[in-house]
């Protein structure tokens, strides 16, 4: 009696039933009881609120942020023409300074050396078996080298160096001897292949060779391509390269090193690449150029900068310190033309007839 009391009082569950089995029961799905969870109260914007102090320190930085936006959006709605008389002086500003900034990290001087005496400038057979890349140094040009090393000592003393030199036997050679003057300094070296020799071809014939330098002199030295090999265009081609690179490490020394910029440039390479070298920085022409002679076996040029940033032309060091200028001129002792001393980017000419103008280019030639 209380069993049907208890279940008529009961709320009605539901049930499953089983269709299809015949004389099976209705089987009812009792729903399990879950405990109670733990009501905890939700947390308001004050409960996580800095102190006092954090507010403050936070609030200057937010209120600085705002005004900077606010500040923005006035400029944006502003007229193209009234941003560029707001902002034009605070851009021509920084352009100045990032100039002035590239003019102080470049180095002080760009020194050019050419490698000792080798093997090959003493017996040209040399090249019948040897490659002109492995030609070695003779004792007389390990001297020589060790020598040049002292006077580049001598001239930038313990100013920082950075040396860029060709990867050819006698360069490194050159460099090796060179070095011995920084025992004990730190010193930066880069290998670079651009500052090569000349491809004269590769393994070389005297009596071939003697044929081969006549018909450049009909040809014309700078633009005759030797059979195998280059022509004094391709050289141009590859050191104006360089130029562009040598212009990144002055300019942004901060993307290579984390110290100071490097006060001297040190460039160890060969005779042709040393005019070629000037002649693409100071702008010669062809003519120019091969009135410049050939530096001797560790000649010295020293390349100085100038307020502006750019470089001049000093001279050739000698074997007392001095600088003389360097060998210019059919009998090698007349003095460059002072527009072959600093970069120009354009030269100013005046003519009054055709012959004159005719005159005038013949030196471009």
């Amino acid at each position: 009696m209380l069993t049907a009391t208890v279940a008529a009082l009961a709320p009605p569950r539901p049930s499953v039933g089983f269709a299809g089995a015949p004389g099976l029961q209705t089987m009812r799905l009792l729903r399990p009881q879950l405990p109670l969870r733990e009501c905890r109260p939700t947390p308001t914007r004050t409960a996580g609120r800095p102190p006092a102090v954090a507010r403050a320190a936070l609030g200057a930085p937010v209120r600085q942020a705002g005004l900077v936006l606010r500040l923005w959006r006035r400029i944006a709605g502003l007229p193209v023409k009234v941003l560029l008389l707001v902002l034009g002086p605070f851009l021509l500003l920084l352009d100045a300074r990032k100039e002035t900034n590239h003019r102080n990290a470049r180095p002080k001087r760009i020194i050019l050396v050419r490698h000792g005496e080798s093997a090959g400038n003493v017996d040209k057979t040399r090249y019948q078996a040897t490659p002109d890349s492995r030609m070695p140094l003779t004792e007389e040009g390990v001297w020589q080298a060790t020598a040049a090393g002292e006077r580049i000592r001598s001239l930038i003393k313990d100013e920082s160096v950075r040396f860029f030199f060709s990867p050819y036997t006698r360069t490194l050679q050159t460099l090796k001897a060179i070095l011995q003057s920084f025992r004990g300094n730190s010193v930066y070296i880069t290998s670079e292949p651009r500052l090569r020799e000349q491809d004269f071809g590769n393994f070389q014939n005297p009596q071939r060779m003697e044929e081969i330098y006549k018909e450049r002199k009909r040809f014309g030295r700078f633009y005759y391509r030797f059979p195998d090999g280059e022509a004094g265009t391709d050289v141009y081609d590859r050191v104006a390269e360089f130029w562009s690179s040598l212009y990144r490490f002055m300019d942004q020394p901060s993307r290579w090193r984390s110290e100071a910029p490097i006060e001297n440039f040190v460039v160890v390479t060969h005779g042709l690449l040393m005019r070629i070298f000037c002649m693409c920085y100071f702008r010669w022409t062809v003519a120019e150029f091969e009135q410049v002679w050939n530096p001797g076996n560790c000649e010295i040029w020293v390349l100085e900068k100038m307020p502006s940033g750019r470089y001049e032309i000093v001279g050739r060091m000698n074997d007392d310190d001095s600088v003389r200028p360097i060998k210019f001129g059919c009998d090698q002792g007349q003095p460059l033309h002072e527009h072959m001393k600093s970069p120009l980017a354009a030269r100013e000419v005046t003519f009054d007839s055709p012959e004159a103008l005719d005159r005038m280019l013949e030196a471009y030639q």
